[in-house]
């Protein structure tokens, strides 16, 4: 739609439109999507419309980040090949004093350069990769495989699928980046793929929605297609949220999710009044480690804002209560308090023990206060949780009436 409106305004409108939308997604990737998607105009029919005007909006947009790219280190090949290590610390340092970027722009330079000669490696021979790859060359994996071998439906495990990609990293095909991850060291980066092959005809070709064989007909390689990640899906629903700059499954925004500028994820619209938390899946879950931004496991959202996957809350859920980040309450535990205050009401202490206080913080009201001792619960008296730990044994006094209950 950008190119639409942005007809429609004038040069200083469409710079003062641009910013707005930067403030308002500053915490998202929607900028790395703009980027990708201006990159690619031919790939988008309401692209292919642009105008003059639209054209120099994208370059007065970006030039600011261009200039800011190039005032950085970028030798090429040749240098890159006589750097020593201690040039290569150098450069690195460079970067992380470098004020002006924010820590996701120093991340991807500091990558770069620790992979510099990989990629100039890669910078020096292009031509020779892809003649190989376009001239019938012997590749491993270059046979069909398939989701239901008795149907003879295409895909593997995880996808259904008319074709395999080619990894950029190792030049290897595979039928999805799950494929690729499950047997090699290294991860793919699924939008680096150029080539892919039809498993129809067998034939290596640019990456594209269908098969630009003749002998196929228009194959299509699945009923969705992102030009951006790469992605093909032919069994569900998979929309492109540009604010993740990724791919997701459902039917849209605004239909079945909405995006959540702060916490910077996809949200179900029955969770609209959800706690947030400012980049809350821009981390690892805690039970298993995976990175949660991009799994491809449902994600569960906690009443603390924390979140998990679904599958790692119903075991961990088992023997737990409390967020294992936060240390809060799970849930409604009103029903199991109680039954604690039943089991101690029914219970007596030694008389040694009956005058002791203990300091106590409760996780769930985060206050302190005093419980009468016990070896295993101490209730809060603000909120009536047994969700608190002991921060100090108090000596036995004459009377301990003062202890919140």
């Amino acid at each position: 739609m950008l190119p639409w409106v942005t007809s429609a305004l004038t040069q200083e409108e469409q710079n003062k439109m641009m910013d707005t939308l930067r403030q308002a997604t500053k915490n998202t990737m929607f900028n790395e999507w703009l980027n990708e998607c201006w990159k690619k105009p031919s790939e988008s029919p309401m692209q292919n419309e642009m105008s003059e005007t639209d054209i120099s909006l994208k370059d007065n947009d970006f030039q600011d980040s261009l200039e800011q790219c190039s005032q950085m280190f970028k030798p090429g090949w040749k240098d890159i090949f006589r750097m020593n290590q201690n040039e290569l610390e150098s450069e690195i340092r460079k970067v992380y004093r470098d004020s002006t970027l924010d820590p996701r722009r120093k991340a991807y330079l500091v990558q770069n350069l620790l992979t510099s000669r990989w990629i100039a490696a890669q910078q020096k021979f292009p031509q020779e990769a892809s003649a190989g790859a376009f001239n019938g060359e012997d590749v491993l994996g270059c046979s069909p495989s398939f989701r239901d071998p008795e149907k003879q439906i295409f895909g593997c495990e995880h996808y259904k699928r008319n074709c395999k990609l080619r990894a950029a990293c190792c030049r290897k095909l595979f039928t999805c980046r799950f494929c690729h991850d499950n047997v090699s060291d290294h991860s793919m980066d699924r939008k680096a793929t150029l080539e892919m092959i039809c498993m129809r005809c067998l034939k290596i070709q640019p990456v594209g929605p269908i098969c630009a064989t003749p002998s196929c007909n228009g194959l299509s390689m699945a009923k969705y297609y992102c030009s951006i990640c790469k992605f093909f899906d032919d069994e569900r629903n998979v929309y492109h949220c540009p604010f993740c700059n990724i791919c997701r499954v459902g039917k849209g925004l605004g239909i079945d999710f909405f995006h959540c500028m702060t916490c910077n994820c996809c949200i179900g619209v029955k969770l609209v009044n959800h706690k947030c938390l400012e980049k809350s899946l821009e981390t690892n879950c805690p039970i298993c480690c995976d990175f949660l931004f991009t799994s491809s496991a449902t994600v569960r959202a906690l009443p603390c804002g924390h979140c998990m996957h679904s599958a790692c809350f119903q075991g961990y859920t088992c023997s737990h209560y409390t967020c294992p980040l936060c240390s809060k309450s799970l849930g409604n535990m009103a029903v199991y308090f109680g039954m604690l205050d039943v089991l101690l009401a029914a219970e007596e202490l030694p008389e040694e023990y009956r005058d002791r206080c203990q300091d106590i913080l409760c996780n769930d009201w985060d206050q302190k206060g005093t419980s009468r001792f016990h070896w295993l619960y101490h209730k809060c008296g603000y909120c009536g949780s047994y969700n608190t730990r002991v921060i100090k044994t108090q000596t036995p006094t004459s009377d301990c009436s003062s202890a919140q209950q």
